[in-house]
């Protein structure tokens, strides 16, 4: 399995979410919550709503089919070590 996380804006997390399911056919485990305070968002350098997400996903396709999608809704994205320990 393989994951990416990130941040994505508060008001389009709904379509993200579902345009990741119909992209993937369901085989995604997405989980997200609210992030309390404004974020500033790199890109503009405003302070901007969102919720963090992580996707769980198996295989190449569905990790570059996600990518794309997270490009094309202005997701941030941030690595994560794989081994904490």
């Amino acid at each position: 399995l393989g994951f990416i996380t990130g941040l994505v804006p508060r008001e389009k997390s709904m379509a993200f979410e579902r345009i990741l399911f119909r992209a993937t056919r369901g085989n995604v485990y997405l989980r997200q919550a609210v992030v309390e305070e404004p974020v500033i968002d790199p890109v503009s350098g405003e302070k901007v709503e969102k919720n963090v997400f992580a996707v769980f996903f198996s295989g190449e396709r569905a990790k570059s089919k996600i990518l794309k999608i997270c490009e094309a809704f202005g997701a941030n994205r941030y690595s994560v070590p794989e081994d904490l320990g």
